[in-house]
């Protein structure tokens, strides 16, 4: 019932990105459009020998290939599904990039013709002649990366988040025969505890405690990480990755 209910409320609510996307769809086709052929596209014969009569105006390849892969990447970003650490970052800047490249684009085309030009000047026209050839760079890399086996993250935060935020790093010290054990954190640094001092907790004392609390039927994901053992965002994608990987060997065939 709440599945559907969601579906329902996602789906009738998307009516007014249709309404945005209409009028920028028509400026954003014209301006690429128009900046192409000042670039030199224009109508080309793509089969020779074969359908020599077919025409096909190349200028149309700018809207369609830029425009088109910074709404793929976009929604490769923000959306809630678990994909690959370093595909939801790489969606997330060239999304950044390609609205960037998207903007300078109309931005150059209304100045040239407010300017009268009825040719683009050289530097434009090596920009735009790359630009079919990055976005199919960036929609290529993309494509790839989301076939990546890496650690699947389902926040584009916590992603983002575990980009910039390094864990604390766990480091163990084999301790020699008749010492009371391994030396961790601060006693090797030597650092003695002062009164009412709270002592830093590892990475191994955070999975411990994940690994106690969680049980059959649970998904480790970061959110549950974070709200069951109070760790950072970055920290609790490196825990929510642990804990899949103690399931899935111990089940191997799920």
């Amino acid at each position: 019932m709440t599945t559907t209910t969601t579906t329902t409320t996602t789906g009738r609510g998307r009516w007014p990105l249709g309404l945005l996307a209409l009028p920028a769809a028509v400026a954003i086709w014209s301006g690429w459009v128009g900046l192409g052929q000042m670039a030199g596209f224009g109508v080309v014969h793509p089969l020779p020998g074969i359908a020599d009569q077919f025409e096909l105006n190349s200028a149309i390849t700018l809207p369609i290939g830029v425009e088109a892969y910074s709404a793929y990447a976009l929604g490769t970003w923000l959306t809630a599904r678990a994909i690959p650490g370093t595909a939801r970052r790489f969606a997330a800047w060239s999304s950044l990039a390609a609205l960037g490249l998207g903007l300078l684009g109309q931005v150059v085309y209304h100045l040239l013709i407010a300017s009268g030009h009825e040719h683009a000047p050289t530097p434009v026209v090596v920009l735009v002649a790359c630009l079919p050839v990055l976005v199919l760079g960036a929609g290529a890399a993309l494509h790839h990366l989301l076939a990546d086996p890496d650690t699947p993250t389902a926040d584009p935060v916590e992603a983002l988040a575990a980009e910039v935020e390094p864990a604390p790093a766990t480091r163990v010290v084999e301790s020699s025969p008749g010492s009371a054990g391994p030396v961790t954190g601060a006693k090797r640094s030597g650092r003695s505890k002062g009164k009412g001092s709270v002592p830093r907790r590892l990475f191994a004392d955070y999975l411990d405690q994940a690994r106690t609390q969680l049980v059959e039927g649970t998904e480790p994901t970061p959110a549950w990480c974070r709200q069951t053992t109070g760790c950072s965002a970055g920290l609790s994608v490196r825990l929510a990755a642990a804990l899949r990987a103690d399931r899935d060997h111990a089940h191997p065939t799920r």
